[in-house]
């Protein structure tokens, strides 16, 4: 049940694209943070998710991140950072629309084979009905209405329940280690 809104920034690649690696939720790895561009190597016309990791030589990070980081359908490249966080970059080609839709903050517009991933990615979560509600908020208009003490005509109008992505906040900024670029194929 929704009973506050979110009032500070979160990282919406994190929540909106994240799930499309299809990772599941409650892993005990999980991303440092995520973004959707990076500073003089990555533009939002690139299409691609930056996803970064603290890294680990324990067997646990290792098989994860072959099974699920270089073994990922997505996975398109690794860069070293400089103090020992791995960036591993994803291509969402294929995600083209979504990506508009995602720049443009219209998460309702998100595709349904991404809506269903979200969704099933946060199931178990307690932000799920937050979430849910940015994906379908024509079934949360009123609560929304009542909770903001807004005309609900106005939300209506608006469309969307969810703020769009801080662009800036959405960019990554750290350099990488050196020039050498791990390309590794699994």
């Amino acid at each position: 049940m929704i009973k506050n809104v979110y009032k500070e920034y979160f990282q919406k690649s994190r929540v909106f694209l994240y799930p499309a690696l299809d990772i599941k939720k409650g892993n005990s790895i999980v991303p440092v943070e995520c973004y959707t561009q990076w500073d003089n190597k990555y533009t939002l016309n690139d299409q691609k998710l930056i996803c970064l990791y603290h890294l680990r030589s324990d067997k646990e990070f290792k098989a994860f991140e072959s099974k699920h980081l270089y073994g990922n359908k997505l996975y398109d490249n690794f860069f070293l950072l400089d103090d020992s966080i791995g960036a591993y970059i994803f291509d969402f080609k294929v995600f083209k629309q979504d990506i508009n839709n995602f720049v443009n903050g219209k998460y309702s517009k998100l595709s349904a084979e991404l809506k269903k991933k979200i969704v099933t990615f946060f199931a178990q979560s307690i932000k799920y009905t937050h979430v849910h509600s940015y994906l379908y908020p024509e079934k949360y208009f009123r609560l929304y209405s009542d909770l903001l003490c807004v005309n609900i005509d106005i939300l209506k109008e608006v469309g969307e329940l969810c703020s769009p992505p801080d662009l800036e906040k959405e960019n990554l900024t750290l350099e990488i280690k050196n020039l050498h670029i791990q390309n590794i194929n699994v």
